[in-house]
């Protein structure tokens, strides 16, 4: 019975302390640093150094002319104090990852605190200034940690982006379509610079920094980021994110310039067959090119008449841009059109560019309904308030015939046909 009594109440401490600190403050990130998306910037970030490969790093970054932020093991930085020291003068940022590289589990709570409070002081000597920002190994979080980040008055900063540049089988090119791919405005993305051979992290760099200013993405520190405090926010950038990389949607970037209004994923048709204008016939099986519509250019295809219209001027720009993509992309040379699903007032406007309407029934369009809903009601600029709007609009498939994009859009943008790109 004794025994018994000792388990549970070890237990009921072992939950107290460790589960419910690091579920609340790791994986909901209740508290922390969170990027808003107003802002069309991505922070870098890179943990556990400063490690051999760190000054390599700086010059890539210099050459990129692109600033950090630093979370470093404030132990490794007594070892390199002229690491730490270049890294404040070349306009870096400094956040502290611990005094030593421990994961919190491994620690009592009274240690993690010590932890943190000795790497601060350890730092601000070497620096002159202490750190605010404040990211644990691994992101693992006890009763300890959520005290000195209180106490001590941190920002605790996560990532919403992590490519495991760590593992020997990911590859620069994997690295830097893995970031690219996933990056939103606001996005944190955790790299690393220390704690091992980081020669494929640098060598991912200028790709990915291309990438995603191809996309209308500046890069930068994390305090160049607003934050945004909604948990509702949160939750679907988390979806949003999982969802690209399951289904392995693309961006298409802008030529104009801003955020890329369109997204493209290879899929098959699943609904019924459906006699385009032109006359094939587009079955069950047949490869297609489904289109997202980026949701800035979704709320505003929704919103005011001159908003819509803006918006409208955007969106044929990006389809020169998306006929150009799937030109050059030979994983898309099958399929026979593109499409994707919106709501009825964008689809009457969409239907100006070439697109043709195909009615949704049945659980497809129940669902998407629901979908599209909750997506205007986080994205449009009205939130939640326009929720009875929503609910009177009605989902609906647009598609175009693979040759009808190319030989409408296949020719290279003018600017006076297509009107000024969409800014976010």
């Amino acid at each position: 019975m004794v025994v018994w009594w000792v388990a549970g109440v070890l237990a009921t401490l072992w939950i107290v302390v460790y589960f419910i600190p690091d579920f609340l403050f790791h994986h909901l990130q209740w508290g922390a640093f969170f990027g808003s998306s107003d802002n069309p910037r991505v922070a870098l970030t890179f943990d556990d150094g400063p490690g051999a490969d760190t000054p390599a790093l700086l010059e890539t970054l210099r050459a990129l002319e692109v600033r950090a932020t630093f979370f470093v093991v404030s132990e490794r930085c007594l070892r390199q104090p002229e690491v730490i020291r270049r890294l404040v003068e070349e306009g870096h940022e400094v956040g502290l990852h611990m005094k030593r590289h421990i994961s919190a589990f491994l620690l009592a709570p009274w240690q993690s605190y010590r932890q943190i409070r000795e790497g601060l002081d350890q730092i601000q000597r070497l620096t002159g200034k202490r750190p605010c920002l404040f990211r644990p190994p691994w992101g693992h979080v006890n009763l300890g940690t959520w005290l000195a980040i209180k106490r001590l008055g941190l920002t605790p900063v996560f990532w919403n982006i992590a490519p495991d540049d760590w593992r020997p089988d990911h590859t620069p090119d994997y690295i830097s379509h893995y970031v690219v791919q996933l990056a939103l405005p606001g996005s944190v993305v955790v790299l690393h610079d220390g704690g091992g051979n980081r020669t494929r992290t640098i060598q991912s760099l200028p790709s990915m920094v291309a990438g995603l200013r191809s996309c209308g993405l500046a890069v930068g520190l994390v305090s160049e980021i607003s934050a945004n405090p909604s948990m509702i926010r949160r939750v679907w950038t988390w979806w949003e994110i999982r969802f690209t990389r399951g289904w392995n949607i693309e961006s298409i970037p802008n030529s104009g310039g801003g955020e890329p209004l369109l997204r493209i994923g290879h899929v098959r048709h699943h609904g019924p067959a459906i006699i385009m204008n032109q006359g094939r016939v587009l079955r069950r099986g047949d490869a297609l090119g489904e289109i997202h519509f980026g949701n800035t250019a979704l709320s505003q295809l929704s919103g005011s008449s001159i908003s819509g219209l803006r918006a409208l001027h955007g969106v044929r720009w990006a389809l020169h841009d998306l006929a150009d993509w799937v030109a050059r992309h030979p994983d898309y040379d099958d399929i026979a059109a593109i499409g994707g699903v919106t709501l009825l007032d964008a689809a009457r406007a969409i239907a100006r560019l070439g697109f043709q309407h195909v009615p949704l029934r049945g659980w497809p369009k129940w669902s998407m309904r629901i979908y599209l809903i909750v997506l205007m009601s986080i994205y449009h600029h009205d939130g939640w308030r326009s929720l009875r709007r929503f609910s009177r609009l009605r989902p609906i498939m647009v598609v175009m015939d693979r040759a009808v994009l190319m030989s409408r859009y296949g020719s290279p943008v003018e600017k006076e046909d297509s009107g000024p790109p969409l800014q976010s």
